[in-house]
């Protein structure tokens, strides 16, 4: 089966955008019971983690906190230097290399490899035969699927104005483990959604941070201030700020290890 055409290399290739970089930071942090639990699936025979698909390495830079070496791989050039002057980026545990995880040069062996967020935009028929090759014969292949913005007053009017404004045509809302269970090339072996973490946004972080997806990239939207415009409108007709003006609103993340068959 084809991967569908919503993550295909075009769509993929907007994150190379100083722009999608730029409004990378203000996407909610995922929560720390996500990293907790990805630290405890490392192979501890070879505590070494790939992050594939890393963007400004928040799992990355997390996880060599907690004492492990991390590889953070990412095909934009862009992601990458911010990631490195964040906080935890110039960690001597913590190499950046630049470059696609299906090409890059990399180490030999990973006791975990960890793709969030990330996994939809690889080429699968090159990625997953070589990260059957890197992993230890107890190291998993990790997935995390952050999620935010659930209010379900605000979903329906967002939903509108995104199929309105945004760039990827071929957008349908699927599931990467769903998919990539039905062509073979994903084993599951267990799921955990962390309990939800909170997240204090203003309106201009809220509206900023959708500027950092592949639908939204500033320069490739045909009219990006009234985008802009009608998120916050429909933000501020369903959603009350705080006193401070800041929203309380709450992100999760789900993990799902396993094996890559072959």
């Amino acid at each position: 089966m084809d991967k569908p055409a919503g993550w295909a290399e075009p769509y993929a290739a907007t994150f190379e955008l100083e722009s999608v970089a730029d409004h990378y930071r203000l996407r909610p942090p995922y929560p720390a019971a996500t990293i907790d639990l990805l630290g405890s699936l490392v192979d501890s025979g070879l505590p070494v983690v790939l992050e594939a698909g890393c963007g400004i390495g928040e799992l990355s830079r997390a996880l060599v906190r907690r004492g492990l070496r991390v590889d953070a791989v990412d095909r934009s050039e862009a992601m990458v230097a911010r990631g490195r002057v964040m906080d935890g980026g110039d960690e001597s545990d913590l190499r950046w290399i630049v470059g696609k995880v299906e090409s890059a040069e990399l180490a030999t062996a990973y006791g975990l490899v960890v793709c969030a967020d990330s996994i939809h935009w690889f080429d699968w028929a090159a990625t997953f035969p070589r990260i059957r090759g890197l992993l230890t014969p107890h190291g998993y292949l990790a997935v995390v699927q952050r999620d935010w913005l659930h209010d379900a007053s605000s979903k329906p009017r967002l939903g509108a104005l995104y199929a309105r404004h945004g760039t990827n045509r071929d957008f349908r809302p699927l599931d990467a483990v769903e998919e990539l269970v039905t062509r073979d090339l994903f084993e599951p072996v267990g799921e955990q959604t962390a309990p939800r973490d909170p997240w204090r946004p203003t309106l201009d972080e809220l509206v900023g941070c959708h500027h950092s997806q592949s639908s939204f990239a500033r320069e490739q939207m045909a009219d990006p201030a009234a985008f802009d415009r009608e998120v916050a409108q429909a933000v501020l007709e369903t959603l009350e700020p705080a006193d401070d003006g800041r929203f309380d609103l709450w992100v999760d993340a789900t993990v799902v290890w396993g094996r890559v068959p072959g």
